[in-house]
């Protein structure tokens, strides 16, 4: 494990009122602005080398912060350029790993997306921030009052998934074969009808049917279509992660701790729900994290800026404002092929 060290208060600060104002009032807090400038800025050596931008392919759940948020504070602190390009997290790897996409950074829900890289385009990934599994809904829904009940405590967490199964419940979730959120709607599902004693079959009578492991479902969107899909009345509910769905301000429904895959500390309870996918490959429920990594040597200078932008103080702040429980970076996989601007911000040498 690598510790994270401090930063300066000037340098949070300014990143802070930079873009708190990019943030949703739900997404963001009050804090304390300065009129410091940012000191993030890369030296002229780096800037040299810098030829083009920092190229992230990140999980789709991150669109909103990234595009809204980071990116903004990165440019605006570095002097570098972002692009940016989000989708599943299964499915950018396999196109990483085919050669179709060439990111410069990878950020990714799970490890787990990461280590098939390992070690022709990276050799390293950090775990620096969690999230949690959450039930969006539309205020406008015909369910929309039973929501509101359950949202409020005033109907137990149970009643959900009986309503779930009603017939003509419009749910929406994601491709399970391609997307950590997609196989942690399941995994949820999978620890509730435990935790509750529910009915065997719960599970495939919300799922309309299928095989927990189908991609070929009518509930089966795009993740980064799904939130405005809902939005726009077309679902009654959707899956969401907790900080996603307060960037976006959804109306959502949060859930016990023990089946929301959002505490670390109970992994090895969320380890009991499982789901095979694609390619007969069989999957364990674990900790939502978020994951970060540079790939290749495309543009080095600039990925490198980007991840130890992210990792320092004043980024970990503006995840934290968005709904991310931060966790203390930790590195796996070969911590001597971290890049030292990286490893400074994790306290390293």
């Amino acid at each position: 494990m690598l510790a994270l060290s401090g930063k300066s208060g000037a340098r949070l600060g300014a990143l802070l009122a930079i873009t708190c104002t990019g943030l949703t009032a739900a997404a963001c807090g009050s804090s304390s602005s300065s009129s410091a400038p940012p000191s993030a800025k890369p030296s002229a050596s780096d800037s040299a080398r810098a030829s083009g931008p920092a190229s992230v392919a990140y999980a789709a759940s991150l669109e909103y912060l990234n595009e809204k948020v980071i990116a903004p504070a990165f440019e605006k602190s570095t002097g570098l350029s972002y692009t940016g390009l989000a989708g599943p997290s299964d499915g950018l790897e396999a196109k990483i790993a085919s050669g179709e996409i060439t990111p410069n950074v990878f950020e990714a829900v799970g490890g787990d997306n990461i280590t098939p890289l390992f070690p022709r385009f990276t050799k390293w990934y950090i775990h620096y921030a969690e999230t949690s599994l959450v039930l969006a809904y539309n205020p406008n829904s015909k369910y929309a009052s039973q929501f509101e009940a359950i949202a409020s405590g005033k109907e137990p967490i149970k009643n959900l998934f009986t309503l779930m199964e009603q017939p003509g419940f419009k749910l929406g979730r994601t491709d399970p074969n391609t997307d950590p959120q997609g196989r942690a709607f399941i995994y949820m599902l999978e620890l509730a009808r435990a935790r509750y004693s529910l009915p065997a079959d719960t599970v495939s009578k919300i799922l309309g049917g299928v095989a927990p492991g189908s991609a070929n479902s009518p509930q089966i969107f795009d993740e980064a279509t799904l939130p405005a899909r809902l939005q726009a009345g077309q679902l009654d509910a959707a899956s969401a992660y907790a900080a996603q769905a307060a960037q976006l301000r959804l109306r959502y429904i949060s859930l016990p701790a023990d089946i929301n895959l959002g505490d670390g500390a109970l992994a090895k309870r969320y380890s009991k729900a499982s789901i095979t996918i694609t390619g007969n490959v069989t999957k364990h429920g674990s900790p939502l994290g978020i994951d970060i990594t540079t790939i290749g040597s495309k543009d080095q200078a600039a990925a490198d800026a980007f991840v130890s932008f992210v990792l320092s103080p004043g980024g970990l702040a503006l995840h934290k404002q968005a709904g991310y429980a931060l966790v203390t970076p930790t590195a796996y996989g070969s911590a001597a092929a971290i890049p030292k601007s990286i490893s400074a911000e994790l306290g390293s040498s």
